[in-house]
């Protein structure tokens, strides 16, 4: 005995398959011609539409390549105008404190203007303070005055240029 909710085979209903036309056998050859020329339109638009969007894609990376291209460019030409910038700026300290070529691009390796403003600070105070050459002797040479016009020294210095004893 079946419990209340179980399906058995017998309970199943069956059901019969009817025999029914194909919708193009049943629309007759005006419908058939008309389905066909509907489904030829449509594979044309679906083509067209096809085309379009291959012809809108390719138009769109084309641009999109130029855009890249002028963002790359315009990343460049921001950091060359930067690097310009700070060497400017390390060059204008560098002369306000007195600090030679060498010695700054050594240096005087900061980014921002109170970086190498200390920096250059820095330098300066660890240079000597006075010229870096050795003063001169006075004592050797000569006096470093002309001879006067009626002096000896001025005849014997001209007697031994013409070699005159």
């Amino acid at each position: 005995m079946p419990e209340p909710g179980e399906v058995t085979p017998e309970s199943t209903p069956t059901v019969v398959p009817q025999q029914s036309a194909t919708p193009a056998e049943a629309l007759g050859d005006p419908g058939k011609k008309a389905l066909s020329e509907e489904r030829a339109a449509r594979k044309a638009a679906e083509k067209s539409a096809a085309d379009l969007q291959a012809q809108l894609d390719a138009i769109k990376k084309s641009q999109m390549s130029d855009l890249e291209k002028a963002q790359t460019t315009a990343q460049e030409f921001q950091k060359a105008a930067e690097q310009a910038t700070a060497e400017a700026l390390r060059w204008r300290i560098a002369a306000k404190h007195g600090i030679s070529d060498e010695d700054a691009e050594t240096f005087l390796t900061g980014t921002d203007e109170a970086t190498l403003t200390r920096q250059a600070e820095r330098l300066s105070a660890l240079k000597p303070e006075g010229p870096a050459t050795p003063k001169p002797d006075r004592s050797q040479g000569g006096s470093g005055q002309p001879p006067a016009l009626n002096s000896d020294g001025l005849e014997q210095a001209l007697m031994s240029k013409l070699g005159i004893s």
